[in-house]
């Protein structure tokens, strides 16, 4: 039996089957190029093991620094014995559609870690399509886990993430306030102005205690509505003697920056985040990896447009005490009222 002729292709055919080649190629060239500059870029992201790992004399010499007297901090002097340690905190349990990224803002360069200037919990919910924003004042004085010839000797939080890092800040929070942290995002807030530049500004509310504030250092702003370069915005987020007692305001103000600059980028184009993004990648060190920074960017770019935000702080309003300890000014929390109130604001009840 002879075998049946073969069709020959047609010329729409070839002509189909050409232009099908060619369009896969390019979304091929797409992905790759696409691929490799994802990579590159994610690759210039600092890690916590390249950061410069300080002598025991440098770290002792910032553990010793202490900050201005506030003249409007007041309260008892306490013995480090007179200060008796919280039993440790039940865990707050989250389901897989919670994600808690722990931000902290640093005056350093990123080459070392130095104090944490601010601690700010983000804790994104995808289904309820929130974010949380809950800052951790620097001056509460709490034992800090693993720090210390006892293993959890009391200090002020903010040393425990120059002494240990991300490790020893999230044992810190989970073992007083049961916070469990995912991920942590170490910031450079010296060059946080460069990235509100680079959205085009942010629009910040005042009062006229903070107006008033900014106007004395040169700054042309206002009671109300003001519309901040980069500079400013820092200049008001850094402003510790307005409207409260050190951090208690203050903290405040940087959730207000920060709230106002996500609300800016979230209606920003593809071209611009880019732009954002090569802007913010100097300054972050962060202990995600490649992988895991993939992962939160497609739980988030779906309702990334649609996310309410949500502040608050802890201490809250009430639950805390003004104390001064070996000559530092430090903030003594009510651990059971701050428990309570994270369980009902990022817990799954």
């Amino acid at each position: 039996m002879s075998n049946p002729e073969k069709k020959k292709p047609t010329s729409k055919t070839k002509v189909l089957l050409t232009v099908l080649c060619v369009v896969l190629a390019a979304v091929l060239t797409v992905l790759v190029a696409a691929t490799i500059y994802v990579e590159v870029t994610l690759g210039r992201i600092r890690r916590p093991e390249q950061q410069q790992t300080l002598s025991p004399e440098e770290m002792a010499s910032i553990l010793d620094e202490t900050d201005p007297h506030d003249p409007n901090f007041s309260g008892p002097t306490y013995d480090e014995e007179d200060v008796t340690a919280p039993e440790t905190a039940p865990e707050i349990l989250n389901g897989e559609h919670v994600i808690n990224v722990l931000l902290v803002g640093t005056d350093t360069d990123g080459s070392y870690r130095g104090h944490s200037d601010s601690m700010i919990l983000c804790t994104i919910d995808t289904e309820k399509k929130t974010v949380v924003m809950t800052s951790f004042l620097r001056d509460m004085y709490m034992p800090i886990t693993g720090f210390g010839q006892s293993g959890h000797a009391q200090e002020r939080i903010n040393v425990s993430y120059l002494s240990g890092g991300f490790p020893m800040l999230y044992d810190t929070l989970r073992d007083n306030f049961g916070v469990v942290v995912d991920y942590g995002v170490e910031v450079n807030f010296n060059s946080f102005a460069e990235v509100i530049d680079q959205v085009g500004g942010v629009d910040i509310t005042l009062t006229a205690n903070e107006a008033a504030h900014l106007r004395g250092k040169g700054y042309n702003v206002q009671e109300g509505l003001n519309h901040m370069d980069g500079e400013t915005a820092l200049a008001h987020a850094r402003n510790r003697t307005t409207g409260g007692t050190g951090d208690l305001a203050r903290s405040s103000r940087q959730r207000a920056v920060i709230e106002a600059l996500i609300d800016k980028a979230t209606n920003m184009d593809v071209t611009s985040l880019l732009k954002l993004v090569n802007a913010l990648i100097p300054m972050v060190v962060t202990d995600m990896t490649n992988g895991e920074i993939f992962s939160a960017a497609r739980a988030l770019a779906p309702i990334a447009g649609d996310l309410e935000i949500i502040s608050q702080r802890i201490p809250a309003d009430g639950a805390y005490q003004f104390a001064t300890i070996n000559g530092n000014d430090i903030i003594l929390p009510d651990f059971d009222a701050a428990r309570k109130l994270l369980q009902e604001t990022i817990g799954n009840s």
